[in-house]
């Protein structure tokens, strides 16, 4: 019997095709002469006939007040058949697709009977009620399990399965069917679980799956439809099927086949309701319907499947894909339990049981669970910076007297230098910088808590950055029409100070020099810019003149690299580093909850850290990050040696770039440090001056940096898969005396959508709490 939607001259097998069950009654002739027909080809192992059992069971079961004696049963079989012949009494079903003969009570008393223990869960009125009720189920993965429930509790008079997919043997993990069955339509294989189950509810199948041109059909054709069972995979057909369901006023049930996710939307309560709860209203949902790609496809795909509430083991697959797995992973119990949600609501909207619109979770990982485990405690956030007058005075004692040619600035003249100070580039945009005019001198602070960093114990990161501040604190004073003399701490670290800067308004042969001051007008407009795009040649002279902005720092060189070959390792190496960061317990509570900004309006404020707009990111690595924030999903992924997805965030932008470039220092320390990120700013304002876009992507020299420290605090794989990348990073660069200390890659990448925001000036300096003592503070 071809299906309904099978043209009736198609030549396709009839084991494929198939699916309602042949029922004859034996009292027509012609059913007769058909009966004696398969008779010749189905074998006697094929027919069962049982109608004496059934008729006893129905006997049985018409009296429920008391048990009938094996007389009472035989007379009440006798008033049933009536007179009948028992081998035509009843119902012959033949199911083509195995070749077996069945022999049946008649639809009613079947009904009856089958149905029996579902009294008075439910009642014989709301199961006559069922029985007209129309259901659709799109899709037959999730959907063949609400599909059977429905038809084992008979809450259906008619099913629509519509899926054009065909069972593959990787669907065996979840689907209930057999071998026998690979290759058949996902929608016949369920219609004929359903017919062998029960053969008179009515079934029409669908399987060019629900498509434009077959939708009005599905809902409407032969009676509208009660209900909609959505669990397809295709985003235009999710949304068009409820944008259809929505006019007819039809209610949609989904099921998430995780963490017992189960959706509604009543649209025949709601006729105004949005779909998918508003969270998709935002988008152009014409656009839905026509083709897509995968990254088209996330803005619809994110708010449907609700990333953030996923489960650990799905987010952490969702990470996995395309790299230890291939596809989204569905098991068999999310998948039965999901068919026995949907068919619940379904029963229970249909009886006007169950009213509400909404997303609902049954988590049988949160509701059947061990007793809960405090997590390990993290290192605590340091308290804000703190300079008491002891500490003052200690630092006056060792630096001694302003020279006399210092000038006392004005309050308008400090805070321009510092503001310029504060434009600085930082890891992170920590901004790790903290102020104090003090005998006309301006001093420059580590604030170490704002920069306090497991990553970073020994102050290297911060140390560039505060170098980086140096530098644009003297290019400042020069515009200013100030000499600047420098001076170093002269203890490093003492107490936090980092430069003591005196300004005059005569030459000094000890002041700074002028070498640099064209970059002046750099300060504001310097900026990262992660953009990706197509890869433009980088001639040589363009990396000399950066080279020599580079070199004009004592102790600092430049290298450069554009070719493609050498760009994919550096890519891979930065890849690894970052993944191994974000695996990190500690790393990835540093970067998602001290670092990263989603909006402006998250609790850290939006004047520091990095705001996920500056990130340039694709909506899919935005997905993945979000995915990457739940610490639960990532220990997951840690455990398995996986992530490896998480390194293509930063590696597709390093393969675009046209050059990378890689600064070192002669010596080591503190004060090389400093140097290095003072000609790490000239290098960054010089491309930026020449039309270049620049983005740092040190992580590898930043992490490897941690193997040369004591008590690193580094498990035994971070030890060696950093060593690995330390090895072939040195190799790549060649690298021998030299120090490596910063990396960027550069790009024609225009202007960045966001700019990294900066913490106000008075923010900047050290505060009256900071400092309680009655002393000029700025």
């Amino acid at each position: 019997m071809p299906s309904p939607t099978t043209p009736a001259h198609a030549e396709v097998p009839v084991h494929l095709i198939v699916f309602r069950a042949e029922l004859l009654h034996l009292k027509d002739p012609h059913a007769d002469l058909r009966f004696q027909q398969l008779l010749k080809v189905v074998p006697p192992e094929n027919i069962s006939d049982t109608i004496q059992a059934q008729l006893d069971e129905y006997a049985k079961l018409r009296h429920p007040k008391r048990k009938l004696s094996a007389e009472e049963t035989r007379a009440e079989v006798a008033t049933i058949v009536d007179g009948s012949d028992l081998h035509s009494y009843g119902s012959w079903a033949y199911f083509a697709w195995t070749n077996r003969l069945v022999h049946l009570l008649p639809e009613a008393a079947f009904a009856f009977v089958r149905t029996n223990r579902n009294r008075n869960k439910i009642t014989a009125k709301e199961q006559e009620k069922l029985s007209r009720l129309k259901v659709g189920v799109i899709g037959l993965s999730v959907g063949q399990s609400v599909s059977l429930a429905m038809a084992l509790e008979r809450s259906f008079g008619e099913i629509r399965l519509a899926d054009f997919d065909t069972l593959d043997l990787s669907n065996l993990n979840r689907l209930r069917s057999g071998v026998h069955n690979l290759g058949v339509n996902k929608a016949i294989m369920t219609a004929r679980e359903i017919a062998e189950l029960d053969p008179y509810l009515k079934v029409v199948c669908f399987t060019d799956g629900l498509t434009k041109e077959n939708m009005d059909t599905f809902f409407t054709g032969g009676g509208a439809l009660d209900v909609v069972v959505e669990e397809c995979d295709s985003v235009d057909i999710k949304i068009l099927a409820r944008q259809k369901a929505k006019a007819l006023g039809i209610p949609v049930v989904m099921d998430m086949s995780d963490r017992g996710c189960l959706d509604v939307e009543r649209f025949d309560l709601e006729p105004d309701r949005p779909l998918m709860h508003g969270w998709i209203e935002h988008l152009d949902l014409d656009a839905a319907a026509r083709p897509m790609t995968s990254e088209e496809k996330m803005p619809f795909m994110v708010p449907i499947t609700g990333i953030d509430t996923l489960s650990p083991r799905m987010k952490a697959s969702v990470i996995e894909l395309n790299q230890s797995i291939s596809t989204w992973p569905q098991l068999a119990t999310s998948v039965v339990l999901g068919g026995a949600l949907a068919g619940d609501v379904v029963r229970r909207i249909a009886l006007d049981h169950f009213r509400s619109s909404g997303r609902w979770f049954v988590d049988l990982d949160e509701l059947v669970a061990d007793p809960s485990i405090e997590p390990l405690s993290m290192p605590s956030a340091h308290s804000g910076f703190r300079l008491g007058i002891d500490e003052l005075q200690e630092i006056t004692d060792v630096l001694g007297p302003a020279t006399q040619t210092s000038c006392d600035l004005q309050s308008d003249t400090i805070n321009e230098l510092v503001v310029a100070g504060g434009l600085a580039p930082s890891a992170g945009n920590m901004q790790p910088w903290k102020f104090l005019w003090h005998d006309k001198r301006l001093l420059l602070f580590h604030d170490k808590p704002r920069s306090a960093s497991f990553w970073d114990p020994d102050h290297f990161i911060a140390q560039i950055a505060l170098g980086a501040c140096t530098e644009n604190i003297v290019l400042k004073a020069h515009v200013l029409g100030l000499e600047v003399s420098l001076r170093n701490s002269p203890v490093p670290g003492f107490n936090g100070l980092v430069c003591v800067f005196e300004f005059h308004t005569q030459p000094m042969t000890s002041a700074e020099p002028h070498v640099m001051d064209h970059l002046s007008s750099m300060i504001g407009i310097r900026c990262t810019n992660r953009k990706i795009t197509e890869p433009q040649p980088f001639p040589r002279e363009n990396f000399q003149k950066l080279d020599a902005a580079v070199q004009s720092m004592a102790g600092c060189s430049a290298q450069l690299v554009t070719q493609p070959e050498k760009l994919a390792v550096l890519a891979r190496l930065c890849g690894s580093a970052e993944r191994l960061r974000l695996l990190n317990p500690i790393g990835h509570r540093e970067f998602f909850e001290n670092e990263l900004r989603w909006s402006p309006e998250t609790p850290q404020g939006s004047t520091d850290g990095l705001d996920l707009a500056s990130m340039e990111l694709s909506t899919s690595n935005i997905v993945g990050l979000k995915v990457a924030s739940d610490r639960r999903a990532m220990d997951l992924i840690d455990q398995w040696k996986g992530g490896k997805g998480l390194e293509e965030i930063s590696g597709k932008a390093i393969r675009a770039s046209s050059a990378v470039i890689l600064i070192c220092t002669s010596e080591e320390g503190a004060n090389a440090r400093l140097d290095g990120g003072r000609a790490v700013e000239r290098l960054w304002m010089s491309a930026n001056a020449a039309g270049f876009s620049v983005h740092p992507i040190s992580a590898p020299i930043f992490m490897t940096h941690m193997l040369d420290l004591e008590s690193n605090g580094l498990r035994l794989h971070e030890q060696e898969g950093l060593k690995d990348i330390r090895k072939e990073f040195t190799a790549l660069w060649k690298l021998k005396e030299e120090h490596p200390l910063f990396m960027v890659r550069i790009s024609n990448a225009g202007q960045p959508s966001m700019r990294a925001l900066r913490r106000p000036v008075s923010e900047l300096f050290v505060q009256p709490t900071d400092y309680p003592r009655h002393t000029p503070i700025h």
